[in-house]
This record gives structure tokens, C-alpha cells and sequence, in this order.
């Protein structure tokens, strides 16, 4: 699991400040919402959205209950509530070869921030799906609610107590507190609970040694098993020829058409054979799959001197593959920006 670090910020404030409207920023208690504690309380509290990527295709968004998914273009599945999952999986997992899984629309999904949307067909889905941020959500840790916290502006003054009653008001408190680069300050002591046994925080230290303890298993879950997908992954990228649909950069420039002659094989011995099918130069790379600190990562490295290719070598977030013959990713790098590239299968 990555180590993570802490910096906490103290602001020295010059001329008067009204008590009612200003208290100064504690070392163990105050948080600024930038920082990495920050990234972590948003995956702690964000709507599960990791859980069912294998049917929906995006750790972005998640399905709600009831939807309706078919199976290879064979068996439908009417998915009530999570028991449901489990016969789902259970024809999955007797799959030989990889499978197809199509959702009848209109359905609604869920986005990290809790909000909902009817999508009425599937260019609409797609479209939400190529549009919206991926999320890496952390589980196993509960918080006792309510939470008291104090909200401070980015000059340190006082300019709210709030009472958060779930998670939802504290994961978009913390993205509202982004915007404008404020600052806040949680009530300690916290009760969590973690895997039925119940402690108490007493500061951010403790709660980042909380969540640094968390098994392997809560960082981005899925209710497949993780190392299968690994499995199913390798077996689906190294069969076939594919090319880039769509690229956009952390700068949200659509650099699409840069690539549309480059057709891409990535080699079962980790190679990568890259042509451009217009000049009909030839280029080449490797290419790695792995499981990293709970995320699944395409690490794509390209040898040659050429510009459009830099761009793509990068450490790259499987957000979806295979669904039915496209692989989805951003990057791991950005957690604000970040870049997103679909290769599709020929």
C-alpha cells in the first residue's frame, strides 16, 4: 500500500480579526482541502461506484436498483438488490471465454457525489461514461455520524460549524471546500468501525494510521474477484489488433484524429507493435498489467521517437475493458485533470 504523507499548513494572519469570525488552525485537528488527507476522506465517503464495474463498465458510475442486464445476448438478470449479484456472477464465472454484458435502458445510475440520472439509451450512457471522472473509492472503514466540523475560508477565518449526518454531506462538503481552497477542522474524538470492531480517533494522525492499516481488499473493491479480472484483462489485450476512439488530454483537448491511423498490438511476451497504416512506418513498445495498491493499471511504454506515442507512455487506470470490445482509461498520475484514452478492438 503507497505510504501517505500529511503536510499540514499553518497560516500566520496579520490585523484584527473579529473572535466570532476567526479561530487560528490546529496542527491536529485542521485539514486543508487540497491535501491528501482530503483525497482520502473523498474516497472514504463518495457513493460506491468500484463495486459493479464489471457490469457497467465504469468505476465513474454505478447502476440503481432494480436494472435489467443480458448475458452474451442470451439470459436476462433483473438486479432487486445485492443478493441478486450473486447468481450474476456465478454465470460469469462459468464463462469460458470473455462475455458480453448489455443493460436495457432506460436505467439510472449514480455518480460518486450521490447524484442520479435517468439515461434514457445507450449513446447517452456512453457518452455520461466518456465524460465523467473515474473514482478509486476505499471501503471497510465506517464513520460514526453525525461528525461535527468547523469550516474555515483560505485566509483562516471562521465561516461555518456544520453537523454532518452521513456521508454524502461529508463527501460534498470536501468538494465544495475545494473550489475555493478552504480549510476545515473535523471534532475529535470520531468513532469508525472497521470489520465490526469499533475505535476512536483522536486526531488526523490517527485516522490516516487508520486507513493506512485497511486491508488490500478496500482500496477500489469490485465483487469479482480482482486477480481474475487481471487474468481476463491480459487474455482480451493480447488478442487482437486495436486502435485509439477517442483521447482526451489533461488539458480536455481532443487529440482523437492524431491517432486514428495507428492500429496497436500488444503481444503476449509484453511487446507492443504499433503501425501507421497511412506512412506505413512501424513503431514499438511494451506493455504491463498488474494490480498496484488496489488499482488496476496498463503501464504502456514506447520506445521510438515519435510524439504522438510520448503522449500515450504513461502509468494508465483500467476504468473498463471488454465490454464489449473496448478498454477505457485514465490516468493515475492526475487526480484532477487527468487524461482519458479508449482503445477499441478491430
Amino acid at each position: 500500500m503507497k505510504h501517505f504523507y500529511f503536510i499540514l499548513t499553518l497560516w500566520i494572519l496579520w490585523g484584527c480579526q473579529s473572535e466570532e469570525r476567526f479561530e487560528q488552525v490546529e496542527e491536529l485537528t485542521s485539514i486543508s482541502s487540497q491535501s491528501e488527507i482530503s483525497d482520502l476522506l473523498l474516497r472514504l465517503t463518495q457513493n460506491p461506484t468500484a463495486f459493479d464495474d464489471f457490469v457497467d463498465g465504469s468505476n465513474a458510475i454505478s447502476l440503481e436498483f432494480p436494472f435489467e442486464v443480458n448475458l452474451n445476448s442470451g439470459s436476462d438478470f433483473i438486479i432487486s438488490d445485492f443478493s441478486d449479484y450473486e447468481t450474476l456472477i456465478d454465470e460469469i464465472s462459468n464463462q469460458t471465454t470473455s462475455y458480453t454484458l448489455s443493460i436495457t435502458f432506460p436505467t439510472e445510475i449514480s455518480f460518486s457525489n450521490y447524484e442520479t440520472l435517468i439515461v434514457e439509451s445507450e449513446s447517452e450512457y456512453n457518452s455520461v461514461i466518456n465524460t465523467t471522472l473515474g473514482s478509486s473509492e476505499i471501503n471497510c472503514l465506517e464513520f460514526e455520524f453525525p461528525i461535527n466540523a468547523k469550516i474555515f475560508d483560505a485566509q483562516n477565518s471562521l465561516t461555518d460549524n456544520r453537523t454532518l449526518q452521513n456521508k454524502a454531506q461529508s463527501h460534498n462538503l470536501i468538494q465544495s471546500l475545494k473550489v475555493n481552497s478552504g480549510f476545515y477542522e473535523l471534532n475529535y474524538p470520531i468513532t469508525i468501525e472497521i470489520e465490526g470492531v469499533e475505535s476512536s480517533l483522536l486526531s488526523n494522525t490517527d485516522l490516516i494510521s487508520a486507513i493506512e492499516n485497511l486491508d488490500q481488499s478496500c482500496f477500489n473493491p469490485s465483487l469479482l474477484n480482482t486477480e481474475s479480472r487481471l487474468e481476463d484483462f491480459i487474455a482480451f489485450v493480447s488478442d487482437g489488433v486495436f486502435q485509439i476512439t477517442s483521447f482526451i488530454d489533461e488539458d480536455d483537448e481532443d487529440l482523437t484524429t492524431s491517432y486514428q491511423d495507428y492500429r496497436f498490438t500488444f503481444n503476449t511476451n509484453n511487446s507492443i507493435s504499433i503501425e501507421d497504416i497511412n506512412s506505413g512506418e512501424s513503431f514499438s513498445g511494451t506493455w504491463e498489467a498488474e494490480i498496484d495498491d488496489g488499482e488496476f493499471i496498463f503501464d504502456l511504454n514506447f520506445e521510438d521517437d515519435n510524439d504522438e506515442l510520448d503522449e500515450l507512455d504513461e502509468d494508465w487506470v483500467v476504468s473498463a475493458f471488454g465490454n464489449p470490445d473496448a478498454i477505457v482509461l485514465f490516468d493515475e498520475d492526475n487526480d484532477i485533470d487527468r487524461s482519458l484514452l479508449t482503445f477499441e478492438k478491430l
